[in-house]
């Protein structure tokens, strides 16, 4: 089984999965994480790219894996993992807190708070404060770039029903940055979609206390179903 795994909006492109690469690769599987535009350098450079562009980046690197093949994504990849499964056969997808909204009342008003608030910090997306303090992704985001990850979340909804592939939804229990993740999970149109919640975790689970508890749980599910597929 050949996986692609998709970072999140804001996220370093390899580290934020924290252990799940490593523990699906002990477990036999090809793992590649490809780094979605504006990601990998500085916040600003977010600004130069539309949502289609990270859907671009995540169709193309899975056009390149070998069948079969699987999606997993964290938050924002999780919208793109539901794209590539609705528009392409995939043996799996794992959608690790999906970000089909965003719990900031003040998200809807990116467009009239850019002008004025050109950027914002980071999101309190991990709970324990040693975890906090080894964050590797990016410590703030430019307020316009939100209007990016927005546009792509009012797209997913109408994807998701189009999904047939077995399913994996992981929700954090101590999730203060989205929302919507059982609906992600209840509009899912595969036969099979099972969800865990791991309820001591912030949003960033891979980085957070549970993060080698959840690594295990997605590499069980996949090694389950991907067996179960032979």
């Amino acid at each position: 089984m050949n996986l692609l795994l998709l970072h999140g909006f804001t996220s370093h492109p390899l580290l934020t999965l924290g252990p799940l690469p490593q523990a699906l690769r002990e477990a036999g599987f090809s793992v590649r994480q490809p780094t979605l535009p504006g990601h990998g350098t500085r916040p600003e450079d977010l600004l130069q790219v539309r949502w289609r562009d990270w859907l671009e980046t995540a169709r193309a690197a899975y056009r390149d894996l070998p069948e079969p093949r699987g999606v997993v994504g964290l938050s924002m990849g999780a919208l793109l993992a539901a794209h590539l499964a609705a528009e392409t056969p995939t043996a799996l997808l794992v959608a690790l807190a999906p970000a089909l909204a965003l719990k900031s009342p003040l998200a809807p008003l990116a467009p009239v708070l850019a002008p004025l608030i050109p950027r914002f910090p980071g999101p309190d997306s991990i709970c324990d404060p040693e975890c906090q303090r080894q964050n590797p992704n990016y410590p703030y985001f430019p307020t316009r770039a939100v209007l990016q990850l927005l546009a792509l979340m009012g797209q997913t909804p109408r994807v998701l029903p189009r999904v047939e592939a077995p399913a994996l939804v992981v929700e954090a229990g101590k999730d203060k940055v989205v929302k919507g993740v059982r609906r992600y999970h209840r509009l899912l149109g595969s036969a099979r979609k099972d969800y865990l919640v791991f309820p001591e975790s912030g949003h960033d689970l891979l980085l957070d206390r549970d993060r080698e508890a959840v690594a295990r749980a997605v590499q069980d599910w996949i090694i389950a179903t991907s067996n179960h597929s032979q």
